[in-house]
């Protein structure tokens, strides 16, 4: 509270008679009545005095002397009746001191003028922490709007003036990211990667900024930790998702139910995409991150898996994904939940046939002609076991005896059976070609010159090398 503060405050009626300097802070408001009051005085008082000290013989130009020597802010007589006016010689004596001089009337009792003060020091002392509190009830409001990392950040840039961010799992920034940054780290369970970045550092922020830091850091980390719970829900959701659409064991209604509580439209068009990098948790993601509420993403075995809602062309889809995580990609045909199986199937042999490509790229279903895709639908153990009973005699006469069957029926296939072409790519005569087809008839029970058993050996001998 300043001089002027306090000669302006209403019901008071003080009349300033000497204008000194009324900008001056007011330490404390004193009554005092003794000789040589500024020994108990340290400077910035305002000095409330009757005159009693006259009766002592002080001389008015003593005691404002050792009032202005002792840096008092201003001093405020207020007479006592029959007196009504200020001595002159009092006046006198602040004005050649260039001492602050004011009176006060004669109705209005000095406690009058401490309780002013103290309540006007109150509403001094108040006004940060009602700052911080306005701070705090500013983010509360924003949150009950709409939740979120991104809302305490705005409202935190709005009350600093500067950009401010957040730095998560090592890379991912919320936020306005500052340059140059400073970051702050972030105190919760699970947040030893978490860090508030600033403009400025802590430290140099003034008292205000520094508490609306201090204000919004706990409401950061609790929206980081409120996400990643909220993420661990959803993939829990999400994994129970794909493996009830992957085993076909629940019906389809149930499907839909789970697909429309996380917030995918159960009627579509709904289609599988699966990435196939060389670090699988990351694609996840970030595949989920690039589909936002358009998708569900998870990790799993060596590849990232979703459901996303097509919005255009399922190239289009596939071409984002790929360009976004630079691996290769295949996307399913989009449909209702009905189709959502045969959509990941799908997917994952397009995946596959573009993870066989020199390079990374994209496919998508209807890039896939082959009938092979079958084989993607049954399980890799009863595959190979299949294949090998089929095959297996084939592959002990080879490691028994070294020959040369196996490789020569695979050659064989892959010319669609054309006896010379085959012969000319082992670099055998036509007659030892017949000759190990034979005994390979002879070992797996299969006529090669028949199409079903053709195929048999052809999709055996095509799983044994998945």
């Amino acid at each position: 509270m300043l001089v002027d503060d306090l000669l302006r405050e209403p019901g008071l009626g003080l009349e300033l008679l000497v204008p000194g300097n009324v900008d001056r802070p007011i330490r404390w408001v004193h009554t005092i009545e003794v000789r040589a009051p500024g020994r108990f005085l340290r400077g910035g008082e305002v000095v409330l005095t009757a005159g009693v000290w006259r009766a002592a013989g002080i001389t008015a130009r003593d005691f404002v002397d050792d009032l202005a020597a002792a840096d008092v802010a201003a001093v405020g007589f207020g007479p006592v009746p029959p007196e009504t006016e200020v001595p002159e010689e009092f006046t006198a004596a602040a004005r050649e001191r260039g001492l602050t001089c004011f009176a006060v009337p004669v109705d209005v009792a000095f406690l009058q003028v401490v309780e002013a003060f103290v309540s006007g020091k109150r509403a001094e002392w108040e006004r940060p922490l009602r700052r911080h509190l306005g701070q705090h009830d500013a983010i509360v409001a924003a949150l009950r709007v709409r939740r979120g990392v991104d809302t305490v950040l705005r409202t935190l840039s709005g009350q600093l003036g500067l950009p401010v961010a957040v730095r998560v799992d090592g890379g991912l920034v919320e936020g306005v990211a500052p340059e140059p940054e400073h970051p702050l780290p972030l105190v919760g369970e699970g947040l030893a990667e978490a860090q508030l970045l600033l403009p400025r550092p802590l430290e140099e922020l003034d008292v205000e900024q520094h508490a609306a830091v201090v204000q919004a850091m706990p409401f950061i980390a609790l929206e980081i930790e409120r996400n990643r719970a909220v993420r661990a829900t959803e993939l829990r959701y999400a994994w129970e998702l794909f493996e009830w659409v992957q085993s076909a064991t629940v019906g389809v209604e149930t499907v839909r139910t789970r697909l429309h509580s996380l917030g995918l439209p159960p009627d579509g068009p709904l289609a599988a995409v699966v990435v196939r990098g060389d670090k699988p948790e990351r694609d996840a993601v970030r595949l989920g991150e690039l589909l936002g509420s358009d998708g569900v993403a998870v990790q799993r075995s060596g590849e990232a898996i979703a459901f996303a809602r097509v919005r255009g062309a399922a190239a289009e889809l596939a071409r984002r994904v790929h360009g976004a995580l630079g691996a290769p990609v295949g996307v399913g045909k989009p449909g209702p939940a009905a189709e959502l199986r045969v959509s990941l199937l799908q997917a994952e042999h397009a995946a596959e046939a573009v993870s066989g490509r020199a390079g990374t790229g994209w496919m998508t279903h209807d890039q896939l002609s082959s009938p092979s895709l079958l084989l993607s639908a049954q399980d890799p153990e009863l595959l190979a076991s299949t294949s090998r009973a089929l095959l297996g005699p084939v592959l002990d006469h080879d490691e028994r005896r070294g020959g040369d069957l196996l490789p020569s029926l695979e050659v064989f296939l892959d010319t669609n059976c054309r006896w010379q072409e085959a012969a000319q790519r082992l670099h055998v005569h036509i007659n030892t070609l017949r000759h190990r087809m034979s005994r390979v008839e002879e070992l797996t029970g299969r006529n090669l010159s028949k199409t079903p058993d053709r195929v048999d050996l052809f999709l055996a001998m095509r799983a044994l090398r998945q």
